[in-house]
């Protein structure tokens, strides 16, 4: 039975309210948008709305979604826009997760570790759900074999439990990396190979429900916390970017999370979505928009890649020493310094129509700058 309220369109993933208990939800705080009060923009703050989740919230509903990967960066913008889009939400979180901004959603958690082998510790839940939004990865590892296991061996391993429990859609948000580089002909990294699997092992279940892939292009945004640095340096007036020509096409990540909510919807697709910005960039138009974003004119550095690469086998070396995945290491430096990373996404407007990506770089790069500030981040 849909819920009470306004009428909506029936969807083909709808299915009864009960499908997933609400064993233990507890409420965000949310204004008459769908916008939590501590994001830039409540009204509290008399700035203007932002309308990240008016956007997704005015869409059909989906009586149920497991997501993955609720308390990560685009997981965590992924759970509340679900939320507030009328979704009954179940995320996974690992033992370690800090889950505090997933306890003020209306929502159920569960432990799931990917990279257990046997397959997940989740499949009575997923027969309760119509759809799995799986956006939990690894992002940053001590080796191929860490990535291989949780990025490629769990999406495996979830997959067919979802198939297996009757679930009808399955959204996997891969990445561009999964392609690689422009002209490169395939990934270049262990990050990139183990998405490039992933994918691959979603054919064998293609069959027993829908499978959408989504291959997002670098995602920024609030709460992000790989791009800080940049936003810190440029805060004291010094921007240091690759003496590079190659293009960029990074996307908002408010961008991302209508195409995945669009997804949930759209007319099943058989080749892997790129989701980027509308518009590809230099490094020195990013440049300027950053300075502009922390209101801070300044001195771009144009370093040589050989700079970025030495920073990342730096950090590499130091994080032997600790165990710890190196947060900034030569695939990163690769990444952000030689190679060019843009896509063609008419093919994603086609299918994920009215999807478009609405936020360009100075608009994003401001935002996200805005809420550095609010957590004194800057």
């Amino acid at each position: 039975m849909a819920r009470q309220g306004r009428r909506r369109r029936p969807l083909p993933l709808a299915v009864p309210e009960g499908d997933c208990r609400r064993d233990d939800v507890r409420r965000t705080v949310l204004d008459s948008r769908g916008q939590p009060e501590d994001e830039p923009g409540h009204r509290a703050s008399r700035r203007q709305d932002l309308p990240d989740l008016q956007a997704v919230r005015s869409g059909p509903l989906v009586a149920s979604v497991f997501l993955t990967g609720g308390s990560g960066f685009l997981g965590g913008h992924l759970a509340e826009a679900l939320v507030a889009a009328g979704h009954h939400v179940t995320a996974s979180v690992r033992r370690t997760s800090d889950t505090r901004r997933l306890d003020r959603l209306e929502l159920r958690k569960i432990e799931l570790d990917l990279g257990v082998e046997g397959g997940p510790q989740a499949a009575a839940v997923l027969a309760e759900c119509a759809a799995v939004v799986h956006c939990g990865a690894l992002t940053r590892a001590r080796d191929e074999s860490e990535f291989m296991a949780v990025n490629a061996a769990g999406t495996r391993s979830l997959a067919r439990a979802a198939a297996d429990a009757g679930v009808r859609r399955f959204v996997f948000i891969s990445s561009l990396a999964a392609r690689g580089p422009d002209g490169a002909g395939g990934p270049v990294s262990p990050y990139g190979r183990s998405k490039a699997e992933a994918e691959a092992a979603l054919a064998s279940v293609r069959g027993s429900m829908q499978v959408a892939v989504l291959r997002p292009g670098g995602v920024y945004g609030p709460r992000d916390t790989d791009l800080l640095p940049l936003f810190r340096l440029a805060a004291r007036g010094w921007t240091a970017i690759p003496r590079s020509h190659a293009p960029l096409q990074p996307v908002y990540v408010a961008d991302v999370v209508s195409a995945v909510v669009a997804a949930l919807d759209a007319a099943p697709a058989p080749l892997p979505l790129p989701i980027a910005a509308a518009e590809r960039h230099s490094w020195d138009v990013v440049a300027r928009a950053l300075m502009a974003a922390v209101d801070r004119p300044g001195r771009v550095l144009r370093l040589p890649p050989a700079v970025f690469l030495a920073a990342g086998a730096l950090s590499e070396l130091a994080c032997r020493l600790t165990g710890k995945p190196p947060a900034f290491d030569r695939r990163r430096a690769r990444d952000l310094s030689a190679y060019a990373w843009t896509c063609d996404i008419e093919p994603s407007r086609r299918v994920l129509d009215p999807w478009r990506p609405r936020i360009g770089i100075e608009e994003g790069l401001a935002r996200t700058a805005e809420w550095y500030r609010r957590r004194d981040w800057l």
